[in-house]
């Protein structure tokens, strides 16, 4: 109880520079915290997400249960994109008696003619009135916090007659709350390869950052502790004594940390500026995460102030006189940043040699293990690295400043640990999370000249039909039939209507008024696919009503076209020209195919104009996973907002153990101003000690950085292993860290004698 008396004494009853350091180990702590429970809170606002989704989703009632309940709706669903948003419309009929299970978040299902949105597309409407149109009926209502994964979520109910969802893919609802969500926010993949990410991009420079505020004015505090050693307390005590103050501090930080996640989380939960949007209650923390902060931070607080009090406790004399540091030690280094390298050296070597090992469980461990140990070997082979490089400067160098820089470095090389090391690690992040953006782009991007879309023929009337064609934006149509006996199909179009679904340019040979077998050379054919095969095509009247078969043999003569995948006209094997079949007839299982421009606004327009003309219809943008799309987006969002973390995390760090450096440095910087040197030179001097650990360190970020990226990208499964674009932006970027870090230090040099601090040495 003593040594805790006098640890708190000394805490928060010693003098102003005492009361400070205590205050800022706190305040800086609280922050680290706030962006620790940030991170680690993302699982968990996915996790409501998803449960929120599996309570709306209905189960359907089959065999005997859905021949004998007439007294249950029925419901269909339908997904279309607004840019990488889904819009959800959910069709719904009621029974006769007007009963049934009723989702969450809904009092009443609609009726026909009556439409329950959620608030967010009831803005959204207000902007964008085409929506409206695949939206039959008035808002009546709108869909409670219940029934919602998220306050953005863009999500509708149609009330419908049962007579107008008879002829449609509905079900019979028997109840609603499933097992699990049917479209996750992010899918498990996925959140583990977020959660590597934030590791990198977050973790480690906030363990460094944490680091770096429990060591505030170490120097002096070591100092002290020395001074109560040779006064006669234990070297036990004098542990307990250090250890008191900073664990203090640092739980009077993680409090203040969860308090400031909290009102953040408040602010932000419903904006969706970090990509997600989410109810603030679905934001609290965890047990697990409230344990990480409220214990996590003050033991790495004890970790951290332990060696520097047992050196103070066991050797208060050095300490004392200021002796030189230890040397460090490269063996800890090499321990971690050798295997590191080798793992993604490896993976880089076999992606040159074309030997891709592709996505499995092996390198799924082995690429992160190997990330995380490179970015630890890196920060830890900053000291032995700087002293190494000091020394060989000193010697040759004839300049003042340069001179006092790097002898400093070469007398505490653990200066540059602190100093660079969050900035460093930033920008080896960096790569990183530029690698998992290519890679989940690769996803979902279209590369193609034209956007496709396809419609159930024998689902839309005359009249749709033709609006349909007329849908503005719309720059061309066909139809895409079956094989009955080959997984093949049919183009039904001219000429002119072909060359619009494939690459501009590809399509020689093309004659119309004959049928002609379709070549593209990237696509293989079946031997049953070949010409001389001979298939049969059913045919469909306009009533959808069987029109009798057609026999179809494969020409000879091709058309060879070039198609960017996905598209419908990769399984057709042969073009029919309209005039080739039986007037009034089509071939069964047809789907329209429309084409359009692939900009954003046209897709919208044109998927508006379709809804907006069969509302229950289902129409699929080929090419265009709009989960995929979703979460992409939310990705992009929650790495920005790592990004924004990780970059004020490594400023931060960078900013304080610079001042703090230079605060410790008063007592030399008044000698050396004493003994004549100019303020120019001390701050010449200055800047160069933190450009030279600095330098060392993102140049070894971005070698190693985009090592790793390429190891990420190799083992991904796209087509894209080397980010050549991204290099230029990220040499610039690291260029521009160290002009600011060394004009930012430069205000820390003392313009005057400070005679007080030679007084108090």
């Amino acid at each position: 109880m003593k040594t805790l008396r006098l640890g708190l004494v000394l805490a928060v009853r010693g003098d102003r520079a005492a009361r400070v350091r205590f205050l800022l180990m706190a305040f800086g702590c609280a922050i680290g915290v706030a962006c620790l429970a940030a991170v680690l809170c993302i699982p968990t606002i996915v996790a409501a997400h998803d449960a929120r989704g599996a309570l709306r989703d209905f189960v359907t009632a089959r065999g005997t249960e859905a021949e004998h309940s007439d007294g249950l709706p029925l419901t269909m669903e339908l997904s279309d994109p607004f840019g990488s948003r889904p819009v959800t419309r959910v069709f719904v009929a009621r029974p006769g008696t007007g009963g049934g299970p009723t989702p969450p978040g809904v009092k009443r299902l609609p009726g026909p003619g009556e439409v329950l949105v959620s608030p967010a597309l009831r803005s959204l409407l207000a902007e964008a009135p085409g929506l409206k149109g695949g939206l039959p009926g008035r808002i009546t209502g709108s869909i409670g916090q219940a029934g919602l994964m998220g306050p953005d979520e863009l999500y509708a109910y149609v009330g419908r007659t049962p007579q107008q969802l008879a002829h449609t893919s509905s079900d019979k609802v028997l109840r609603y709350g499933g097992t699990s969500a049917p479209y996750p926010t992010l899918d498990g993949q996925t959140l583990d390869i977020l959660r590597f990410t934030l590791c990198c991009l977050v973790l480690l420079p906030l363990f460094v950052y944490l680091s770096v505020c429990v060591r505030l004015s170490a120097e002096s505090r070591s100092r002290r502790l020395a001074a109560l050693r040779l006064l006669g307390l234990s070297a036990r005590d004098t542990v307990r004594v250090s250890a008191v103050e900073t664990v203090c501090a640092a739980s009077l930080g993680a409090v203040m940390g969860l308090g400031l996640y909290l009102v953040g989380n408040a602010v932000v939960a419903e904006t969706g500026w970090v990509g997600l949007a989410w109810y603030p209650a679905d934001g609290l923390p965890s047990t697990s995460t409230l344990v990480a902060c409220l214990l996590g931070c003050p033991v790495l607080a004890y970790v951290a102030g332990r060696r520097h009090a047992r050196e103070a406790a066991l050797r208060p004399l050095s300490v004392r006189r200021r002796e030189r540091e230890r040397r460090p030690r490269a063996w800890l280094s090499a321990l971690l940043v050798l295997p590191g390298l080798g793992i993604v050296t490896a993976y880089c070597v076999l992606g040159l040699v074309d030997k891709v090992p592709g996505p499995s469980t092996t390198t799924s461990f082995l690429v992160p293990a190997g990330a995380l140990l490179t970015g630890a070997g890196l920060i830890l082979a900053l000291p032995p690295a700087t002293a190494w490089t000091a020394r060989r400067v000193a010697e040759r160098t004839q300049r003042v400043s340069l001179t006092l820089a790097m002898r400093h470095h070469e007398a505490h090389p653990g200066t540059a640990l602190r100093v660079v090391s969050g900035l460093v690690l930033l920008v080896y992040a960096a790569s990183l999370t530029q690698g998992v953006l290519i890679e989940m782009d690769q996803v979902s991007r279209r590369d193609a000249p034209n956007q496709e879309y396809s419609v159930p023929y024998e689902r839309l009337s005359a009249a749709q039909l033709r609006q349909a064609k007329s849908v503005p934006g719309v720059n061309e149509q066909a139809l895409a039939g079956d094989l009955t006996d080959s997984p093949g199909g049919v183009f039904v179009g001219t000429c002119a209507q072909l060359e619009a679904f494939v690459i501009p340019g590809s399509m020689k040979g093309c004659v119309d008024g004959e049928i002609l077998a379709i070549h593209d050379p990237v696509v293989p054919r079946e031997p049953t696919e070949l010409a001389g095969t001979r298939h049969t095509l059913r045919l469909r009247d306009e009533a959808g009503g069987p029109a009798g078969e057609k026999q179809l043999t494969i020409p000879r003569r091709t058309i060879t076209v070039s198609v960017a995948q996905p598209s419908a006209v990769v399984d057709a094997l042969v073009v029919v020209p309209p005039s080739a079949l039986p007037a009034g007839t089509h071939p069964a299982g047809t789907d329209l195919l429309l084409s359009s421009a692939t900009d954003q606004d046209t897709v919208r327009a044109v998927l508006d104009g379709l809804a907006a003309i069969a509302p229950t219809t289902e129409i699929t943008p080929v090419g265009i996973v709009i989960d995929s799309l979703n979460q992409l987006a939310v990705i992009k969002g929650l790495l920005a907002t790592g990004m924004v973390l990780g970059l004020g995390i490594g400023v931060a760090a960078f900013l304080v153990s610079t001042a703090d450096h230079a605060m410790s440095r008063r007592t030399r910087t008044a000698a050396l101003t004493l003994l004549g040197i100019r303020p120019g030179t001390l701050r010449a001097a200055q800047s160069a000690q933190v450009v030279l650990p600095l330098a060392l360190g993102l140049v070894a970020a971005v070698i190693t950085g985009k090592l790793a990226e390429s190891s990420y990208l190799v083992t991904g499964g796209g087509a894209i292993f080397w980010d050549t674009a991204g290099v230029p932006l990220l040499l610039v970027s690291t260029l521009a860290v160290v002009v600011v870090a060394g004009l930012a230090c430069l205000p820390m040099a003392r313009r005057h004698l400070d005679p007080e601090a030679l007084r108090k040495d």
